[in-house]
């Protein structure tokens, strides 16, 4: 049956009509009398929004899957439903303005649950529709019942009847009907009711000037006392007789206990639903979104295994107070021709047949010293007996509260025969090595340019995968640490920086590789974007250390033609550098900018950090000479090396300029000259 109904009120100059459609059997919100018209608390309340937007209101009734049909397909302008995530596809909300009266429905002479714990273990029966199915994912997630899912209030009244549920949680509006009936015997409401949903007004999606509206005359109607007098008046259940007053004093009194004895009744119970409330909102957003950071967790955890599994230069880990080797990847295995398991677990002396006693104890005295082994020439003697000429790199580090000691390993035997200088830099070194058991490291002579290409080479490798790794882990820990705490959007932006630098780390892996052969390699310049590639690099640089006062100022930059990955290098080494040595200084201030110079693009980099002194910047690019001891600043001497030889390479220059107590500038532009 429809059922229209209107309102005029005069509009200056005009006529307009707010179409409102409903559910003719709703009561006490919206239903039709024995009259056939139209009465309760939505039309009532309608007659309000009418008036104050001085508009004719036309009312129609009928079959609720009728009502959402035609506001679907525009004929109704207004409805009044539950919101849930279906049908915010298709419709528009306002915010809450009342809530439907549920209550338990159960066998005369059984005892009614008081709280929600007590539906703990029961049979409970339903409808099975949308909004039914969000209100028990936010308000009984936590209970551990058994729901007996029906098409209608009738059907799960029935299945109390029948003994398949213990009782039925349902809608005052469609239940008490079907009780009066008589249709059901033999069962009884229960006296609470329950608030488990919000009844809010809903427009079609798109027509954001008429929620505006609509939002504007519900929040003066609530203020001015006109909404909440028609809730009183329509939805107010109050106490119909003595039995249910004592009933409902001795559920008030159950409140206090579990509340905490005697603090405030009425208030206390508005706080609890209060936060009850919110809890119900926030649960099944809260819970999506820590599944999203666990999986982020995961998946971080799963690159940075396959990026340490898959990097071609053999890499161990070693407990430094234990000797015990952590993780080793496959190349360590090919190398040495071992299974894995002889490697993992064992401790670092168990290898001596294949690296040498003497050579182990050289690491060890190193990594003690200085924490970290340049470039140390071993002969490996793999099982079949076959030997191999390697470089081992290693350095200390702290991840969490355990040391270890990351080692790679460089197999250079077909470099050395393919390179005669680098051969015989390879022997220097070994000569070296066996001397400097014996004597002071003082009396050894300077090194000559094949073996400073040996030493750079190695070093790069450890010092340019440092930083990447030494990023992976900070922002995985605070990962770890944000999910504990329930911050999830953090530790979801974590993960991110996470994916970029495993990312970053195996673009570096491949770059490094060829580096040895960079001269000969014939450069295939691409376009990049500068700006992005030093804020990405950045981001990397600075890891999950974020307490530091910094000021950084990234000003636009001209794309470059070059190789990224090796850029990326360029950006790191000098970022890294203003990170490092504007430690000290009380507010860090770094700026990144641009200039041109004789036709050519220059990009510099700016702090004041620490500085140098410019009388000893003839060793800048040396490689291993640092401006500064390593009790002051951390480092190994390798980067602006790295810089200026990847700079050359792309026909460009490379320069520094600097002054104690004040800063430094580091300016390079990757343009040939003209």
């Amino acid at each position: 049956m429809v059922l229209s109904w209107a309102v005029v009120c005069p509009v200056a100059g005009a006529q307009t009509t707010l179409r409102y459609g409903g559910d003719a059997a709703f009561a006490p919100f919206e239903s039709l009398n024995a009259q056939g018209q139209a009465e309760g608390f939505q039309i009532d309340l309608m007659q309000a929004v009418g008036r104050e937007l001085g508009v004719e209101v036309s009312v129609s009734l009928q079959a609720w899957p009728a009502t959402v049909e035609a506001f679907k397909a525009g004929r109704v302008d207004v409805i009044a439903m539950v919101e849930t995530t279906e049908r915010r596809a298709y419709a528009h909300f306002l915010k809450g303005h009342a809530a439907p009266a549920f209550a338990v429905y159960l066998p005369v002479g059984q005892p009614a649950p008081r709280a929600l714990q007590d539906l703990q273990g029961l049979r409970i029966a339903v409808l099975d529709h949308e909004p039914m199915r969000e209100s028990l994912l936010k308000w009984l997630s936590g209970i551990d019942a058994t729901y007996v899912r029906t098409t209608d209030a009738q059907s799960a009244l029935r299945a109390v009847k029948l003994g398949f549920a213990d009782l039925a949680l349902l809608p005052r509006a469609y239940a008490d009907p079907v009780m009066a009936s008589g249709e059901v015997p033999g069962l009884v409401a229960g006296l609470t009711n329950l608030s488990l949903q919000t009844y809010s007004l809903a427009v079609v999606r798109g027509n954001d000037e008429l929620r505006q509206r609509l939002q504007e005359v519900m929040d003066r109607l609530e203020a001015n006392g006109s909404l909440p007098a028609l809730r009183e008046r329509w939805l107010n259940d109050k106490p119909a007789s003595a039995e249910r007053q004592a009933l409902e004093r001795d559920m008030a009194q159950q409140r206090r206990w579990t509340w905490l004895v005697a603090v405030g009744g009425a208030l206390l119970l508005l706080l609890a639903a209060y936060l009850l409330r919110q809890r119900g909102r926030s649960v099944a957003t809260e819970r999506a979104r820590r599944r999203e950071a666990e999986r982020s967790l995961r998946r971080s955890e799963e690159l940075l295994d396959r990026t340490f599994q898959r990097n071609p230069e053999p890499m161990l880990v070693v407990d430094h107070d234990s000797g015990v080797v952590q993780d080793a990847n496959p190349a360590v295995a090919a190398l040495l021709g071992l299974p894995e398991g002889e490697v993992v677990g064992q401790p670092l002396r168990a290898l001596a047949h294949h690296i040498g006693l003497d050579n182990l104890k050289c690491m060890a005295r190193a990594i003690d010293l200085g924490g970290l082994l340049d470039a140390l020439p071993v002969t490996v003697t793999r099982r079949d007996g076959q030997q191999r000429a390697c470089l081992i790199s290693a350095d200390k580090m702290s991840v969490g509260a355990l040391t270890i000691v990351l080692c790679i390993v460089r197999d250079v035997t077909e470099r050395m025969a393919q390179d005669a200088v680098f051969r015989q830099g390879y022997q220097a070194l070994q000569a070296m090595s066996e001397q400097a058991r014996s004597e002071a490291p003082d009396s050894l002579p300077p090194l000559d340019p094949g073996e400073e290409r040996v030493r750079e080479f190695t070093r790069a490798v450890a010092h340019d995968l440092r930083a990447p790794l030494l990023a992976i882990q900070g922002f995985m820990a605070l990962m770890r640490e944000r999910l504990e705490q329930g911050h999830t959007d953090e530790a979801i932006e974590y993960s991110e920086q996470v994916d970029k630098a495993t990312r970053r780390m195996n673009a570096m892996i491949d770059a490094l590789c060829k580096l040895a052969q960079i001269d000969d390699e014939v450069l295939r310049r691409q376009d990049i974007d500068m700006r992005t590639l030093a804020e990405d690099t950045w981001a990397l640089v600075r890891g999950g250390e974020i307490d530091r006062a910094l000021e950084i100022r990234f000003d636009p930059l001209p794309h470059a033609q070059g190789n990224p990955d090796l850029v990326a290098q360029v950006w790191q080494n000098l970022l890294h550098n203003a990170w490092k040595y504007t430690a000290r200084v009380p507010v860090a201030r770094i700026r990144v900018d641009s200039f041109q110079e004789d036709g050519r693009a220059w990009y510099r980099v700016a702090d004041n950090g620490a500085g140098f002194d410019m009388a000893h910047a003839r060793h800048l690019f040396q490689p291993f000479r640092r401006m500064h001891s390593t009790s002051q600043f951390e480092g190994s001497g390798i980067g602006l090396s790295m810089v200026q030889r990847i700079v050359r390479h792309h026909g460009g220059e490379v320069r520094v300029r600097s002054q104690p107590g004040v800063g430094t500038v580091a300016e390079f532009t990757l343009d040939p000259v003209v």
